[in-house]
């Protein structure tokens, strides 16, 4: 089973470059570390070899064992036309992993493998450009090739003890992905529910009926949401216009089908959206028109991208 956002069969890389001008530090394991080195050495290349990958000082994560250099603010291997000259000589098998599977988001789960995309990538920026709420897909089919060793994460909440509400993560992901689509209200408020909500369904763990508590909780919340849309005035049907805040929404329902809320926990993934939209709005407060607010917005977007998801120290500082 494959389960994934609506928009990311659409994807195609538009090779802008930007994914190899950061400063992530790209690793490989030793197998690829000892697979260029024969291409190298193959190709007269040895001295190029032992600049282009530094093996590292310190043990890092399993599987990581050199990192390739950086020149003039980029990967060693990016060319004049934003092409990867190690691509373009071996193939894209030969990549790491890390460039063979981004932007792609890949994570092994209970239900199957859950793809989705990174927002740090211009390509998949343009996707997410519309006013329709991103839909979950459950197919059979596999929406875009990625590489199952390069699975992010694994999430299996049945193996959380018993009474945690992880162990309902799935049920309770819907239901986040729902609050933070219920346009009814506006997004600020819809952050503030989803806050309260995360305290509710975190003070039920060791319930000794957590399952039965939960659905109630959840079912209370819905009725909540309906009351507050009557009394809001607002109609909770799609806007037709792009905005910040639709752009913002689509970011936090993928960071929430990421699995923030399962690796981190629920209160850190409440207080990170909370953290998250405070940039957002403060820079599209800055904007001289609604072209520019929206442009702020998908920058600001990208950017924390990069920030949150791209390094796990920001994610476990949040709320700290």
């Amino acid at each position: 089973m494959y389960i994934y956002p609506d928009f990311i069969s659409l994807f195609s890389c538009e090779m802008c470059g930007l994914c190899c001008r950061n400063d992530w530090q790209v690793t490989v394991d030793e197998a690829s570390y000892r697979r260029n080195e024969s291409l190298f050495m193959a190709e007269n290349r040895t001295g190029e070899f032992h600049q282009a990958f530094i093996p590292l000082e310190q043990q890092g994560r399993p599987g990581e064992y050199a990192a390739i250099a950086k020149r003039e603010g980029g990967c060693w291997f990016l060319d004049d036309t934003n092409r990867c000259s190690l691509h373009l000589s071996a193939g894209h098998s030969h990549l790491d992993a890390v460039c063979q599977t981004y932007p792609r988001y890949p994570i092994l789960t209970q239900r199957g493998w859950e793809v989705t995309l990174s927002f740090s990538c211009p390509a998949v920026l343009k996707l997410v450009n519309r006013s329709q709420p991103i839909q979950l897909i459950r197919s059979d089919i596999k929406p875009l090739d990625f590489l199952e060793e390069a699975a992010v994460a694994q999430v299996f909440p049945s193996q959380q003890r018993p009474g945690s509400v992880l162990r309902y993560y799935f049920e309770l992901e819907q239901h986040f992905v729902d609050i933070l689509q219920f346009r009814a209200l506006s997004l600020p408020q819809r952050l503030l529910f989803l806050q309260d909500a995360v305290t509710a369904i975190s003070d039920l763990a060791g319930s000794d009926d957590l399952g039965g508590e939960l659905r109630r909780l959840v079912y209370s919340h819905y009725d909540k949401l309906d009351s507050l849309a009557e009394n809001s005035g607002r109609e909770a049907a799609s806007e037709q216009t792009v905005t910040a805040a639709i752009l913002a929404e689509h970011f936090f329902v993928n960071l929430v089908f990421k699995k923030v809320g399962y690796l981190y926990g629920l209160e850190k993934m409440a207080a990170l959206l909370q953290e998250l939209w405070q940039k957002i709005e403060e820079t599209c407060q800055r904007a001289s028109s609604q072209d520019d607010e929206l442009s702020r917005a998908q920058a600001m977007i990208m950017m924390l991208e990069f920030q949150y998801s791209h390094n796990r120290q920001a994610l476990l500082k949040v709320g700290t």
